[in-house]
C-alpha cells in the first residue's frame, strides 16, 4: 500500500530506549502548566507533524524516556441461555450458552461462538464453520483461511461472521523504506484487519466487507447490530526519523473493500493535557445490517485496558512519573503516590464515535473487571504502589467519578501492604480481593456514590483471581489455594508468604446476602503446586449457568505422585512436600454447582490420549506453553456439552458426560 509522506528537517530525535523483554518503558510526565484539557482536531498534515515535533522535542528536553506497552493487562453477566428445547432430537431450539461477558448486552470478542445450532471456532488460524445441533448431523461445513493475517477472534451476528486480525509489513532498507529511527533500527509496521462474511449459506461464506485501518488490533465490541474496534498505532509509525535532521510523516491510512484513503486531519483528534502522545487509538464502527463505516482517530497516549458499556468506551493507560524501579533520583524508594490512571471516555450511539472527558486518578489498574459505569457514574478500583524495598507499600483504592470523569469521592488505603488480585462491581455494590498472605475479600457499598462505604472483609487461605456472579447475595471466585505455613521460615517480608506455599486451583462460593459479613460457603481445591486454568487470565474460558447447575473450568492438572504420597505417610511427614506436582491431565472439570451441595464434582473431559499425557508431562513443566490438545473452551446446546481445542470438538452428554461424538480439525 502505498502512501503519502510530508518531510521536515528538525533537531535530533528523541533516541528511544527499547525494551527487548516486552516490559513497559517508563514515561516522565512533562510538567508544563499551559494546558487547556480541550479536544482539538488538526486543520492539515503540516499541523500534525508540527504537533508530533513539538511533543517529541519536550519530552526529549524533559528527559522523557518512552513507553512500549503493546499488551493489553488482561476480563456482570454469565452467558445467557437462549430458548430452550430438545437435547439430542429435532425439536424445537434448544438453549445454548454464549460468551461470558462483562456487560449485559455488550458482546466480547472470541475464538468460540455458537448460534444454539452451528459452531464458529478459530483453530490453528482457521475459522471453521460447523453444524453442531442435532448431535448426530454434527460436521464441518466450511473453513476460511486469511492468508497474510493473524486472526485473533471473531463475532457471530444472524448472518454475519466478522473476523479481526492484524497483517504485518516489514519495511527494507535496501527499497528505501524509511525505518523507524533511521539507522538505530528497522522494523514494520501492522494494520488491523476486520472482514465481515455472509454465512446465508453456512457451506459457502461469501465475503461482504473488508476494512483496514493501520495500527494493531487492540479489542472490540458487539452492541445491537454496531461493531466497534479500537486499533492502536505508536506514532513513531506516523513521525519517522529518515537522519539526524530530517523526519517524515507516513499519514494513517483506512482501506474500506477497494478505496484506500488517507485519515482525513480534521478526523484525527488529540485532546491538550500534559500526556506524551505516543499512540494514536482509532476508533471504527461498523454497521452489520448496511455495512456503513464511520471512524475517528484520537491521540490519547498508550491505552493498555478496554472497558465497554453499552454507552461508552472507556481507555485506560497507567502513567509512572518517575524511573521504572520505583527509584528517585536520590536513590530512595517511592511510594508510588504519582503513579496514576489516565482515563479517556468516547461515545458509542448507534455508530457514531464522539470523544467525551478524559479523567486521572492515582495508582494503576489490574484489568477490565477494574472499571465499571453504573447510573452515569465510573466506578474504578486501583492498586498504588509496590513492596519492592524497605519503606514501599502498596495500597488500594476505589474511586467514583462523574459522567465528565471529575472525581466525586473515594476510598483509600485499603488493605496496605496488599494488591488487588480480583475487583468486580455488580450494581450498587462491588467486591475486592486483595493479596499478600492470606485472601480478604472486601464488601463494598457504592448506593451512594457521593458516601462509597467498605461494609465487610473476610480473611481466608488463599486468592481469587476472578469474581463472577452467582446471584444477587452469592459470588464464585476462581484463584489459588495458599498454605501459608509452607517455608514460612524463609519469608524476610512482613505479610507475605513464600512462593511454595501456593498450590492448586481453587473454586469457592461466597454468600454476601449479609454485606457487611461474607462468608465463604463451600470451596473445592483442585490439584497440587503448578495446577493452572485459562480462567485466571481469561474469563471467556469460565462456563456457569445458575438454572443448569452447570459450571465448567479447563484446567491443566499437576499432582504430586502416589510414591511421594505414600513415602510422607509412612514418615509421619506433616508437611506437603516442596517440589512441584508433574503433569498428569488437562481438560474440562465440570462440577454441578447449588447453595444447597456446593461444588458436586460431575466429571471430567479431555482431548488427549494417555500416550499424550505422558509426552507433554516429559516435554515441558508447567510454565511452558500449551498443546493443541489443550481444551481451551467450553459451551452447552440443548443438554449436551461442547468442550473445543486446537484439535477438536468433542460433545459430551451433560447427564452422565458420556461421549456422543467428536469432529476433528486435523
Amino acid at each position: 500500500m502505498k502512501k503519502e509522506h510530508v518531510q521536515l528537517t528538525s533537531v535530533l530525535f528523541v533516541v528511544v530506549l527499547v525494551c527487548a523483554s516486552g516490559f513497559a518503558l517508563i514515561t516522565f510526565l512533562p510538567q508544563n502548566q499551559g494546558y487547556s484539557y480541550t479536544l482539538n482536531t488538526f486543520t492539515s498534515y503540516d499541523d500534525l507533524l508540527a504537533f508530533l515535533q513539538e511533543r517529541y522535542e519536550t519530552s526529549m528536553s524533559q528527559g522523557t524516556m518512552y513507553r512500549d506497552f503493546g499488551l493489553k493487562w488482561e476480563n456482570s453477566a454469565p452467558g445467557v441461555a437462549m430458548d430452550a428445547g430438545e437435547a439430542l432430537g429435532s425439536g424445537g431450539a434448544p438453549s445454548y450458552s454464549t460468551t461470558n461477558v462483562q456487560v449485559i448486552g455488550v458482546d466480547e470478542p472470541d475464538i468460540v461462538k455458537t448460534d444454539g445450532t452451528y459452531l464458529y471456532v478459530l483453530a490453528n488460524q482457521t475459522i471453521y464453520i460447523l453444524k453442531a445441533y442435532p448431535v448426530f448431523d454434527a460436521t464441518i461445513l466450511a473453513t476460511i483461511s486469511v492468508q497474510n493475517v493473524y486472526i485473533s477472534d471473531l463475532f457471530i451476528r444472524g448472518d454475519r461472521l466478522v473476523l479481526f486480525g492484524e497483517e504485518y509489513e516489514s519495511y527494507d532498507p535496501e527499497k528505501g523504506d524509511v525505518g523507524i529511527y533511521g539507522n538505530y533500527w528497522w522494523g514494520g509496521s501492522s494494520q488491523t484487519v476486520i472482514r465481515v462474511y455472509d454465512i446465508t449459506d453456512k457451506t459457502t461464506p461469501v465475503l461482504s466487507k473488508e476494512v483496514k485501518i493501520d495500527g494493531s488490533y487492540f479489542d472490540a465490541r458487539l452492541i445491537d447490530e454496531y461493531v466497534y474496534l479500537v486499533a492502536t498505532e505508536y506514532t513513531y509509525n506516523i513521525y519517522r526519523m529518515i537522519d539526524e535532521q530530517n523526519y517524515t510523516l507516513e499519514i494513517p491510512t483506512i482501506r474500506i473493500d477497494n478505496d484506500t484513503q488517507n485519515i482525513s486531519a480534521d478526523k484525527i483528534y488529540y485532546v491538550d493535557v500534559p500526556e506524551l502522545s505516543d499512540t494514536m487509538s482509532h476508533v471504527l464502527s461498523i454497521n452489520l445490517d448496511t455495512n456503513e463505516v464511520d471512524e475517528k482517530s484520537f491521540m490519547l497516549g498508550s491505552s493498555q485496558t478496554m472497558y465497554v458499556s453499552r454507552d461508552n468506551i472507556y481507555l485506560a493507560s497507567a502513567h509512572y512519573p518517575v524511573y521504572a524501579l520505583y527509584m528517585t533520583q536520590q536513590g530512595v524508594p517511592s511510594t508510588g503516590i504519582d503513579e496514576t490512571t489516565i482515563l479517556h471516555k468516547i461515545s458509542i450511539n448507534s455508530g457514531d464515535i464522539t470523544y467525551i472527558a478524559q479523567g486521572e486518578v492515582p495508582g494503576h489498574i489490574l484489568n477490565q473487571f477494574s472499571m465499571d459505569e453504573h447510573n452515569g457514574f465510573f466506578r474504578i478500583a486501583t492498586t498504588v504502589g509496590n513492596n519492592w524495598g524497605e519503606g514501599s507499600q502498596t495500597s488500594n483504592n476505589v474511586y467514583i467519578l462523574d459522567a465528565d470523569l471529575k472525581q466525586i469521592s473515594q476510598i483509600e488505603n485499603i488493605a496496605p501492604g496488599e494488591s488487588i488480585y480480583a475487583a468486580r462491581f455488580l450494581g450498587d455494590r462491588a467486591y475486592l480481593v486483595t493479596f499478600v498472605q492470606v485472601d480478604p475479600l472486601f464488601t463494598l457499598d457504592l448506593s451512594d456514590p457521593y458516601n462509597p462505604r467498605i461494609l465487610g472483609e473476610l480473611k481466608i487461605p488463599g486468592y481469587s483471581e476472578y469474581l463472577h456472579p452467582y446471584d444477587e447475595t452469592h459470588i464464585i471466585g476462581v484463584g489459588k489455594e495458599v498454605d501459608p505455613s509452607i517455608d514460612a521460615d524463609k519469608i524476610h517480608t512482613t505479610h507475605a508468604v513464600y512462593y511454595t506455599a501456593i498450590l492448586g486451583v481453587k473454586l469457592a462460593l461466597f454468600d454476601v446476602s449479609d454485606i457487611e459479613h461474607p462468608v465463604e460457603v463451600a470451596k473445592v481445591v483442585i490439584g497440587d503446586r503448578g495446577t493452572d486454568s485459562p480462567v485466571l487470565y481469561d474469563h471467556k474460558a469460565f462456563l456457569f449457568d445458575r438454572e443448569k447447575e452447570l459450571l465448567v473450568i479447563p484446567i491443566s492438572l499437576y499432582e504430586i505422585p502416589q510414591a511421594t504420597i505414600d513415602t510422607i505417610n509412612e514418615s509421619n511427614i506433616i508437611e506437603i512436600p516442596q517440589d512441584w506436582g508433574q503433569f498428569t491431565f488437562q481438560g474440562a472439570y465440570v462440577y454441578h454447582l447449588s447453595l444447597e451441595n456446593g461444588f458436586d464434582y460431575h466429571g471430567r473431559i479431555t482431548h488427549q490420549t494417555p500416550e499424550q499425557v505422558q509426552q507433554q508431562g516429559q516435554d515441558y513443566y508447567w510454565y511452558w506453553g500449551s498443546s493443541d490438545t489443550d481444551i481451551t473452551r467450553s459451551l452447552y446446546i440443548g443438554d449436551n456439552l461442547y468442550t473445543i481445542s486446537n484439535a477438536m470438538v468433542k460433545i459430551n452428554a451433560l447427564t452422565d458426560l458420556s461421549e456422543l461424538t467428536s469432529i476433528s480439525f486435523a
